[in-house]
């Protein structure tokens, strides 16, 4: 069904339209006409348009009253997202907006108060409430997004008491992946009688989707997912299993020319947004994320999903490669697995039920770009500590040296004991010390 067949407001029509929206969803078609009516929980997949299939029962519903409208998301960009679809549809209607979340000041949150229809986390929202900036006991209509994943990150007693303080003749809609016994104790208490909507589970589409997996160690981890930045382009998200990790490798792929920008728990909100704004916009084709920070990332067009690390649950997995494919476009899930990984592997095709394809990448050219001007002394040589892998003298680690690149005029005094020694190179040829095959091992040290 297109929008302007829709018994919807002409208002609301015009909003889609300049938003390039013409035709309806599954779940926006099936939800909106009961949403309009009464209560509904609405089972749907992510990233199927789930987010115009309650905003647009909100503006058919409300004046713009104060704190008409509430919405509940589990994290503070996906507030922004939903605020932002809320703001295109209420500039035509006269009702204002506001995103409330965690990690910023509360002073503009508050003086953006009442608003028509709120967009919050719940940790925010109960910290409004309790300081009576924020009052829900008129509140019209109560929507809970991502229901299941609220509930995995422990918000579940939240939302209880933000709901026992609303408005007890407020409409309620329930958006969820899943439907895990807790949320449906949840509807049981505060819905009435509510229209079940079950659409698809979170799950994984074969033909939207195509998985693989990538045999690699930790050593080659790096080198097979530079090959693939290389023969196969796109926009790309990929996770790691910590938040050190992320910054590791979004330092080690800047180092090799790719723009890999990251978002962590760490990070202000505003870098947060600036990072977000970018990826979707297209400025930044790589963005580098953990489990935690990525919730509520909805952006379209990532062709590829990597799992630099194997998520150590399979349903972290299924969140994880759900955030490309969406909306009937193609989209590829690649899990870079070394032998220590073979379990967890094993788990998730167990979960999914389908086997993983294995993918042969050829493994990319990395070269480390150290700076090593930082070790120099103040004639720009480096001082390195060596254990010999064999018996050789001075002039023998001169040669190699040559060899693999280091002028001789290069190279300052060398010292050897037994199969222990120090020399000095200068900063520009520091990083040709590895290639030298006579060194078991070496350390460079700072100069002074």
């Amino acid at each position: 069904m297109y929008f302007k067949e829709m018994d919807i407001d002409q208002r609301t029509k015009k909003a889609l339209k300049e938003r390039g929206f013409q035709k309806a969803t599954e779940v926006q078609e099936s939800a909106i006409p009961w949403a309009m009516k009464g209560d509904v929980i609405v089972q749907a997949k992510t990233g199927s348009g789930k987010t115009l299939a309650f905003l647009i029962p909100i503006f058919e519903k409300i004046k713009g009253n104060e704190n008409d409208a509430i919405i509940l998301v589990p994290t503070r960009e996906l507030a922004q997202q939903v605020e932002k679809e809320a703001k295109a549809i209420a500039k035509h209607h006269g009702i204002r907006t506001v995103a409330i979340y965690g990690g910023v000041s509360m002073d503009a949150q508050v003086k953006a108060l009442p608003a028509g229809v709120i967009v919050g986390t719940p940790g925010r929202v109960m910290d409004l409430m309790r300081r009576k900036h924020l009052d829900l006991s008129k509140t019209k209509i109560f929507v809970l997004d991502e229901a299941d994943r609220m509930l995995d990150m422990g918000f579940i007693d939240d939302i209880r008491w933000i709901l026992s303080k609303t408005n007890p003749n407020r409409r309620m809609m329930l958006f969820s992946a899943t439907m895990p016994p807790e949320i449906q104790r949840l509807a049981r208490r505060y819905m009435k009688k509510p229209k079940n909507i079950l659409l698809s589970e979170d799950s994984i589409s074969p033909d939207a989707i195509k998985q693989y997996y990538v045999e690699c160690t930790e050593r080659t981890k790096m080198n097979k997912l530079v090959g693939l930045l290389r023969e196969d382009p796109g926009k790309y998200l990929i996770f790691c299993n910590t938040k050190v990790r992320v910054q590791s490798l979004a330092k080690r792929l800047r180092g090799q020319g790719f723009p890999a920008h990251e978002i962590h728990g760490d990070m202000r909100q505003g870098s947060r947004t600036r990072v977000m704004n970018d990826f979707k916009a297209g400025k930044v084709n790589i963005l580098i994320a953990t489990d935690v920070a990525s919730r509520g990332i909805d952006v379209h067009g990532i062709t590829h999903v990597v799992n630099y690390d194997v998520p150590r649950y399979p349903k972290d997995y299924v969140h994880r490669i759900g955030r490309t494919g969406r909306m009937d476009r193609d989209g590829k899930a690649i899990t870079f697995v070394t032998p220590e990984d073979d379990e967890f592997l094993r788990r998730i095709e167990e979960y999914m039920e389908r086997r993983i394809k294995r993918m042969d990448i050829e493994d990319g050219r990395v070269e480390e770009k150290e700076d090593y001007r930082r070790y120099a002394d103040v004639y720009g040589m480096v001082h390195v500590r060596f254990t010999l892998a064999t018996e050789a003298g001075e002039w023998d680690i001169v040669r190699e040296a040559e060899k693999n690149g280091i002028a001789e005029d290069s190279i300052g005094k060398i010292d050897i004991h037994g199969k222990r020694g120090t020399m000095k190179v200068h900063y520009r040829h520091a990083d040709k010390i590895a290639k030298i095959p006579l060194f078991e091992e070496f350390k460079i040290q700072r100069g002074s």
